[in-house]
């Protein structure tokens, strides 16, 4: 990406119409000759060019102390953590018009930042959405423009839409029957992980401030880092598993048994997991326990409650092999609607509502 010119004034100081400016310079060379932006930022409304039935929509807010804490970027160029923030608000937007195995075509981004934020941050933040936006699987998706504000916490909202990709078949929540075989496509546990890394180099160790050494992290514990901030869903998954005749499917932002219980009481299905496989799963992310100097059964807690990975969830029909990218979680039978788990406690991931 181009260099761009260092602007130190606040969002307050430069005010609405010149920090517009500034991310219309990140946004408008992504949209130039992407199809389906008909008219961009700049006006009262965008105008989008449809060319399907079927418009798939759906939004997401990412709030700081909830979703991020700007310490997590302690140490780190000033650039990353607006990036970063940037990158995670349009991955979850992005992840849920995949789970619907539809093409993303446009954001509406809805950012309120504190006065003292710089005018850099802004285009940083911005550059952040386009890095999603370039991922495989939604590299014509445009900015189509938004809103900014002004508040005591920094706080984005993103409206994606999208268009379904295989002439109007949707991955619903709702398909999946006894028989079917459950598989995943992308990582588990993973964010957890990085989430738990991330916290325990903001607490002080031996009244000293705790070096971050997450940042010189490599390996599985850096993937995990990284999945935290700035996550990767595999979005070209959920086109795969609609044309592998997936029957059901939804993306993993709260967790694996949260998600997987939705998926059963859409279906009216009961799941079971496969022991081994979620051993392969928990076993993977091992050294990243002993570096936090936990027990390795936490990992099994990280795969199965862990949020914001972000994943793809389907289940497939017993006769269908499993495309490229899945791998087998468990099984689809009938019963009473829910998750069969009999170790897994009380903690059934994470809940935006709840504070445990």
């Amino acid at each position: 990406m181009t260099s761009m010119p260092h602007d130190p004034l606040t969002v307050s100081q430069a005010g609405e119409d010149a920090v517009v400016e500034v991310l219309r310079r990140v946004i408008d060379p992504h949209n130039a000759g992407r199809p389906g932006l008909f008219l961009g930022p700049g006006d009262d409304a965008a105008v989008l060019t449809c060319f399907s039935a079927q418009t798939v929509i759906t939004t997401d807010t990412l709030s700081e102390g909830q979703d991020f804490r700007r310490q997590w970027w302690a140490g780190s160029p000033a650039k990353e953590w607006p990036q970063d923030v940037g990158t995670k608000a349009a991955a979850q937007n992005l992840s849920d018009l995949n789970a619907m195995a539809a093409t993303p075509t446009a954001l509406l981004i809805s950012l309120t930042l504190p006065p003292e934020f710089s005018v850099d941050w802004v285009r940083d933040f911005y550059q952040g959405v386009v890095r999603a936006c370039s991922q495989t699987g939604a590299q014509q998706c445009v900015v189509a423009g938004g809103d900014l504000g002004s508040g005591p916490e920094m706080s984005v909202t993103i409206t994606a839409l999208g268009e379904p990709r295989e002439k109007g078949r949707l991955l619903k929540r709702d398909g999946a029957r006894a028989g079917d075989v459950l598989a995943v496509s992308g990582v588990l546990g993973y964010a957890a992980a990085g989430l738990a890394l991330l916290e325990q180099s903001m607490k002080p160790v031996s009244s000293e401030p705790a070096a971050h050494a997450w940042e010189a992290l490599t390996g599985i514990a850096a993937q995990c880092v990284a999945a935290q901030k700035r996550p990767q869903p595999p979005l070209t998954a959920g086109v795969t598993a609609v044309r592998a005749q997936a029957s059901a499917g939804m993306d993993l932002s709260d967790g694996l048994m949260r998600d997987c219980s939705r998926l059963a009481r859409a279906s009216d299905v009961r799941i079971t997991f496969d022991d081994a496989a979620l051993a392969a799963e928990a076993r993977v992310l091992e050294p990243v326990a002993r570096q936090l100097g936990l027990s390795d059964s936490v990992c099994r807690d990280w795969v199965l409650t862990g949020g914001e990975d972000f994943a793809l969830l389907a289940a497939f029909p017993p006769e269908v092999p499993l495309p490229e990218g899945f791998r087998r979680l468990g099984s689809i039978e009938s019963g009473p609607a829910g998750v069969s788990a009999e170790t897994l406690g009380t903690h059934r991931g994470w809940d935006s509502m709840r504070s445990e």
